[in-house]
């Protein structure tokens, strides 16, 4: 009886079942541009890597820098032979996740190589191509390898280690920062659009509007940051030091690494 009195009491409008308008196209397109955000504001927002590596940061960048030296400069398959199985045994202590990711990325980019090297390979042939490609997939496989193993925090703390110029290493630090801040912006703007457009088809021109609001807000945002700076006390004589400590796995990548430069400069 309860149950009845309370159905008569409810008003028509809840009572109706409306079924959900279709999300179409355009809101699909917002939808796939906010989860791209996400996940790479996640990626700066990361403070542990993929893995933790055992070796100090600071050598993990000379290591990375050396070997796409080395891996840019060699012309032989027995080179890159060798260079690609020292990598891939450091890249086999990475996680599945890690691993996936990277086998995505790489497929990618070599799609991506194929595509703008097909002319050459038909006029001139594949053999130099083919050099090109694993020069290119090896340089990838370099990369994956440190961004999986550094983060940003670390990537400054190894520049600092290392006596790059303050200015530089300002510089980059801001850019970092301010680049997730951009992305966080940017982020709000179009989550906005998607709510108020619910039901609704978006003109995909809107895109250049958010572009605008985007740059006049990070306009005011820098006026502001570089004020509150100011008034801190912010300036390009504060010295962070941050002193570097070898490590057993920092000679060993070392010793690695002297090895790598040593067989390549051999096999020229």
């Amino acid at each position: 009886m309860e149950q009845k009195y309370l159905m008569r009491k409810l008003p028509d409008w809840l009572k109706t079942e409306e079924a959900l308008a279709a999300s179409s196209k355009s809101h699909q397109y917002l939808q796939m541009n906010i989860n791209s955000l996400r996940r790479l504001l996640g990626k700066m927002k990361q403070t542990t890597p993929a893995f933790k590596a055992k070796s100090s940061s600071s050598m993990r960048l000379v290591y990375f820098v050396c070997l796409a030296i080395l891996i840019t400069l060699s012309h032989s398959t027995i080179q890159l032979w060798i260079l690609v199985i020292f990598l891939l045994a450091h890249i086999a202590f990475l996680p599945g996740e890690a691993l996936f990711r990277l086998w995505k990325v790489l497929t990618r980019v070599l799609i991506f190589t194929v595509i703008v090297l097909l002319p050459s390979m038909l006029l001139r042939g594949f053999q130099n191509s083919g050099i090109f490609l694993g020069r290119t997939g090896i340089l990838v496989l370099n990369l994956a390898l440190f961004l999986a193993t550094t983060t940003s925090i670390q990537l400054v703390d190894a520049l600092r280690q290392l006596h790059f110029p303050k200015t530089m290493i300002q510089t980059i630090e801001l850019a970092m920062k301010y680049t997730y801040i951009l992305g966080k912006h940017l982020q709000q703007q179009i989550e906005c659009v998607q709510l108020r457009t619910i039901g609704q088809k978006v003109n995909l021109g809107l895109f250049g509007s958010i572009l605008g609001l985007l740059y006049l807000s990070s306009k005011n945002h820098t006026k502001e940051v570089y004020e509150a700076m100011t008034l801190r006390g912010y300036g390009m004589d504060v010295k962070n030091k941050v002193p570097f400590h070898w490590k057993k796995e920092d000679v060993l990548l070392l010793l690695e690494l002297i090895v790598l430069v040593v067989v390549t400069t051999v096999l020229r």
